[in-house]
């Protein structure tokens, strides 16, 4: 796509988001945050990070057949509780599982979905119908404080990165164990299937971070995600409001904010999954994910494959099917040796 389009669009989007999401003023009270900035964490993030093995309690609800996939809802108690603040709607997972009909042994793709979504719908045109397509079956968990678990008064995602820097913390705790949490649930209820992560902007800062945390994940594919979560919020128009609300507690300082997010950048941590099983996916033009901070993720994690395309954050994330396409030949590679072969989708 041209450099002027691709980037018109993500300036609109960027505009659109922090004119009419602008959200509650939340900040940082004290140094609280300062319990999160800690060499032993940095060495072993398992210590931030709950859940390792659990494999949560699960309730699924009544299943449908649609198209290609059979869907079965899910909900479980969040693995990593947020306490002392009034949201306790966040603390109650919920997903939906999408079973490949064509194949009992279809790989399983954990998607890990973007910012502020307003309703899960778009995610089945965009990521979740291409890859049933594509041979898979799918698994998709609600971020913290989107959709059913945004408290009452909030729009989705409003609380998921805020002036709070603690309560961003604890947000990406709180995913990052629910994540882990489903795969450990997948791997236990459906033996030696293939199993991997998808995780595309916000998403794939949660995906980077399981593949911190656990080797065994089949593939990693993280699109429109970088370095730190540092850089979107103080380098791009997008943080704008986040900055103002940092401003009121001092937390804007760069020094202060990597300090207090080191523990939620992927680029902070050790590569635990091998970098053969992971691919970045990046924009050249994108305005959010800068390109800089995804090259430093590259060369921090000793160079995963990388593909770079010609394209803005939304023209890169919001095509239905684009991701899933630009990732089956690096998917073709990681699960040849069981003689799947993904399918092009329609």
């Amino acid at each position: 796509m041209l450099r002027p389009l691709a980037e018109l669009i993500d300036d609109y989007r960027i505009w659109h988001k922090v004119t009419f999401q602008r959200g509650r003023i939340l900040k940082t009270s004290g140094s609280s945050w300062e319990q999160f900035d800690r060499e032993e964490h940095y060495q072993n993030p398992r210590l931030v990070y709950a859940a390792d093995g659990v494999v949560p309690a699960i309730s699924t609800s009544t299943s449908s057949t649609g198209g290609l996939a059979e869907v079965t809802r899910f909900t479980f108690p969040t693995l990593h509780p947020i306490r002392g603040y009034p949201y306790a709607e966040t603390n109650t997972a919920a997903g939906w599982l999408y079973r490949n009909l064509r194949s009992g042994r279809a790989p399983v793709v954990v998607l890990a979905h973007g910012w502020a979504h307003e309703g899960a719908r778009a995610l089945e045109t965009l990521y979740i119908r291409p890859l049933v397509r594509a041979g898979f079956s799918v698994a998709m968990l609600s971020q913290p404080f989107h959709f059913e678990r945004a408290p009452a008064g909030t729009y989705s995602g409003e609380l998921m990165v805020t002036g709070d820097v603690v309560l961003t913390v604890e947000a990406f705790r709180q995913a990052v164990a629910d994540l882990n949490g489903l795969v450990n649930w997948i791997r236990d209820s459906s033996g030696d299937l293939k199993v991997g992560v998808m995780g595309y902007s916000l998403g794939g800062y949660i995906a980077g971070l399981l593949a911190c945390l656990r080797d065994d994940l089949d593939f990693v594919v993280i699109a429109g995600a970088g370095h730190s979560l540092v850089s979107p919020i103080l380098d791009t128009g997008l943080g704008v409001n986040v900055r103002e609300d940092l401003s009121w507690s001092g937390m804007d300082r760069r020094e202060d904010l990597e300090r207090a997010w080191g523990i939620i950048s992927p680029g902070r941590l050790r590569l635990r999954v091998p970098r053969e099983r992971v691919l970045l996916l990046a924009g050249f033009h994108d305005r959010i994910m800068l390109r800089q901070s995804v090259e430093s993720l590259w060369e921090r994690w000793s160079r995963p494959a990388v593909r770079f395309e010609r394209e803005g954050h939304y023209t890169l994330l919001a095509m239905p099917g684009r991701i899933v396409r630009r990732s089956l030949p690096f998917l073709r590679l990681r699960l040849e040796e069981d003689r799947w072969e993904p399918r092009i989708p329609e």
